[in-house]
């Protein structure tokens, strides 16, 4: 459950990332409630889970550098605590970020 080192961080950072790419392309072109299927950005590089929530609640996770959206139990980082859920998703926050 708790992957280490500076590889499971990058894993999220990437995965954060390419949601961004994502949310930006789709953001002129669909409502901010429309579901939309983010890849879920846990610590484990061969996720391959999405997490499906609106474009206006990825991104309210997404302005928080501290916090990803993944699937409810998949790896953490350590250090990492739920801090919110939204249905079967977790919002995971870093203690010291």
């Amino acid at each position: 459950m708790w992957p280490h080192g500076r590889s499971a961080e990058r894993t999220q950072r990437t995965f954060q990332e390419a949601n961004q790419r994502l949310h930006d392309v789709l953001e002129e072109q669909l409502s901010e409630s429309r579901q939309v299927a983010f890849i879920c950005e846990c610590a484990d590089d061969e996720c391959l889970a999405r997490v499906e929530v609106g474009l206006a609640q990825w991104q309210a996770v997404a302005d928080r550098p501290d916090q990803f959206l993944i699937v409810a139990g998949h790896p953490r980082v350590q250090g990492e605590h739920v801090i919110d859920t939204l249905g079967p998703f977790e919002i995971v926050s870093k203690a010291n970020v």
